[in-house]
């Protein structure tokens, strides 16, 4: 799996833990991963902080909910 792949599951993975909020935390948690350098435009790309923050923001209302 190249670093880009792996950092792009990572990162979907962290959104979907519901620790975090937002596109944010999430990249700053990856900047300190191997292969951040490479995933750097991708992370910064509107798109994708957007669906972070869908993703994110999603699964801490399922969280709230469960508890």
């Amino acid at each position: 799996m190249t670093n880009l792949k792996r950092i792009q599951a990572r990162a979907r993975e962290l959104a979907r833990s519901g620790k975090f909020h937002g596109w944010r935390p999430i990249v700053f948690e990856l900047q300190f991963e191997k292969g951040y350098e490479e995933a750097r435009e991708w992370l910064h790309d509107a798109v994708v902080r957007e669906e972070l923050d869908r993703v994110s923001q999603a699964a801490r209302a399922s969280k709230e909910q469960a508890a």
